[in-house]
């Protein structure tokens, strides 16, 4: 399999070398090398970074032979959107098209897929219910919105233009410390905050439920769905569907840590309520899904950085 990835950031470097594990022949376009794609381990496949925006140097990969494109890259992260809503859509969206634009005339064979959100796609509610593909999207940012349009967009593509497209909807993917600038990211600030001694910032109670997904279980879930060829729905989710409290993960992580962390109230964003776990019936339905619990997850997560011997002690 020859794949092509547009973003070298937290989910498309974990995306790339899982591919490359696997024995395929990779080429990863993005703006930095922030997780070393250059000192990986000897594979079976290969792996090249070109440094760019994504578009303008994807027609040359796709002469290539590329089976797959996944744009894990475009606009910007959930807190920040709602100050720059414009450059979030415009950023967003003038990706996508033009990766859409490249594969139609270039390699129209060629599978797009797309790494939306279903945090921001689907809005928290009452109760326990779980957030399937067909239900109601009801975005609650720019980061959200600019999201489900370019899930129309692809829609769009496969409707006029015969495109293979798929967006999948991840929930909250956690397993790297993630750079504290992003605003995302509840598990890793918690063990930030566990490995500086810095206090965590609770928004609303800390009962609202989400869904956490281990990065690694991601990165196998998305990889298998791209195996399968182009009898993929336009839309998956992919997630743990299991709910856990935000006050759950940080008690966890201050176990697996042995450190206690404090906790100090914070502004309400106005969705710091409610639950949203996605059902992963139409995953499961479509591979061997089997993700590991948040709790185990957490766990696998805190060994691997009390062994970096560069993070605080």
């Amino acid at each position: 399999m020859r794949a092509a990835v547009i973003g070298a950031g937290f989910l498309g470097s974990a995306l790339a070398t899982g591919a490359e594990h696997r024995g395929w022949d990779v080429t990863v376009i993005g703006h930095s090398d922030p997780y070393s794609l250059g000192r990986r381990l000897t594979t079976a496949g290969t792996l090249t970074f070109i440094p760019g925006s994504g578009a303008a140097e994807l027609s040359a990969v796709l002469r290539r032979d590329v089976g797959v494109v996944v744009i894990a890259a475009g606009g910007r992260f959930p807190v920040p959107s709602a100050d720059e809503p414009e450059a979030d859509a415009v950023d967003t969206l003038s990706l996508l098209i033009n990766v859409c634009e490249a594969v139609r005339t270039v390699s129209p064979d060629t599978r797009i897929v797309f790494l939306s959100s279903a945090g921001g796609v689907y809005a928290p509610g009452p109760g326990t219910g779980l957030r399937a593909e067909t239900d109601r999207a009801v975005p609650t940012s720019p980061y959200g919105m600019s999201r489900l349009m370019a899930e129309h967009y692809l829609e769009f593509y496969r409707r006029v233009h015969g495109l293979s497209c798929t967006a999948l909807r991840c929930s909250n993917v956690y397993g790297r410390l993630l750079p504290e600038s992003r605003g995302q990211g509840v598990v890793s600030a918690a063990f930030r905050c566990a490995l500086t001694g810095t206090p965590f910032r609770l928004h609303g109670t800390g009962a609202q439920r989400r869904d956490f997904l281990h990065v690694d279980d991601f990165v196998r879930a998305a990889l298998d769905l791209v195996a399968l060829g182009t009898d993929v729905p336009g839309t998956v989710n992919i997630g743990s569907g299991v709910g856990c409290s935000v006050v759950e993960v940080v008690e966890r992580v201050s176990t697996v840590m042995a450190r206690t962390i404090p906790v100090v109230a914070g502004p309400s964003a106005g969705t710091d309520t409610g639950s949203l776990v996605v059902d992963t019936s139409l995953l499961r339905s479509l591979v061997d899904f089997r993700p590991l619990p948040p709790d185990q997850g957490i766990e696998l997560m805190g060994r691997g950085l009390r062994s970096d011997a560069s993070l605080p002690r």
